[in-house]
């Protein structure tokens, strides 16, 4: 039989011809057009499904109709470009897991919990009668990484004001038809472009829904978080960014309580906080003073570059020397 014949193979769920190529198929059976468009199922599901599996799969996915024909997107959230969406019926408290029209709908009943994750520790999470918004450390966490931006920013500004001298100068020789001198030479070789190495304080986000579904169990996405821009790296754009970044959970985080439970109200807690009062050691490691010995004839060489004022130089020296 040719791959054009009339003779098709019917589906075996509903008796519709079903394509030759590229068909979805149960038990090694393909399925016709119209009821593989029905699939909305967890990777690796469909696979495990017998037809009988599958027949009731699609009785339970019919019997939602109503509620994706009723489904109204009044709310998104975006993880990454490919990465899918969140999309949220505030209207009707409906909540679809894909973009796509013919996900199913979920109700409340259908959602036992989400968390929003912020490296794996909980920065939000609800369920029927809980919604717990965590406290963030990040200001401490960006105040320890403050000193090393600071130094970096230094190098950088004394690398760029060196390397503008270098071109100057090489354009200086272009047009006086001279070649560069030799002490300008062994000085420019011993400038460094500074590596930026510094580690963004956060890495990614995720966010976690438990659910009690016949077919969805579970939805676990994970988006991205902030990075510090390596050539002129700040504290300040850097929580800019965060803070939009978990504002924008906390909305997510707050619509998904809406629907899980609209009357519950948030409780916001400081796990920081009650990991002190809790444990009276150990301290803080102190942070690690810089050796004078290594730190001022740095100083000094940004002080005569002009990357630092005499004044930055007396006071930098004074907190070295313990003055």
């Amino acid at each position: 039989m040719g791959l054009f014949t009339n003779n098709k193979k019917l589906c075996p769920i509903c008796g519709n011809p079903t394509p030759r190529l590229l068909a979805s198929a149960v038990e090694g059976q393909n399925l016709c057009k119209e009821c593989a468009a029905k699939i909305d199922l967890p990777d690796g599901v469909l696979n495990s499904m017998t037809l009988d599996d599958f027949r009731e799969y699609i009785k339970c996915y019919d019997a939602n109709k109503p509620l994706r024909d009723s489904f109204t997107e009044t709310y998104r959230y975006d993880f990454g470009f490919f990465k899918g969406s969140l999309l949220l019926d505030m209207d009707h408290q409906l909540l679809r897991l894909g973009v796509v029209d013919t996900a199913f709908a979920l109700e409340p009943s259908d959602i036992k919990s989400f968390r929003i994750l912020e490296d794996g520790e909980v920065l939000y999470e609800g369920e029927k009668g809980n919604f717990r918004s965590c406290k963030s450390d990040i200001k401490e966490r960006l105040n320890e990484l403050k000193p090393r931006i600071d130094e970096y920013r230094m190098l950088r500004h004394q690398y760029e004001m060196m390397e503008e001298m270098r071109r100057s100068m090489d354009e200086n020789n272009r047009r006086d038809d001279r070649r560069e001198d030799l002490d300008h030479r062994d000085y420019r070789d011993r400038v460094n472009e500074p590596d930026f190495n510094i580690p963004n304080p956060v890495e990614k986000f995720a966010v976690e829904i438990t659910l009690d579904h016949p077919y969805w169990k579970s939805f676990y996405k994970e988006t991205g978080a902030p990075k510090f821009d390596s050539d002129q790296p700040s504290t300040i754009d850097y929580l800019d960014d965060y803070t939009q970044k978990t504002e924008g959970l906390h909305a997510l985080a707050q619509n998904l309580m809406q629907i899980i439970d609209p009357q519950v109200q948030e409780q916001v807690i400081d796990p920081h906080a009650a990991t002190q009062s809790t444990q009276s050691a150990p301290q803080a490691a102190p942070v690690q003073a810089e050796d004078p010995t290594v730190a001022l004839p740095k100083y000094k060489a940004l002080l005569d570059a002009g990357v630092i004022t005499a004044e930055e130089f007396e006071a930098k020296k004074k907190q070295l020397l313990g003055l």
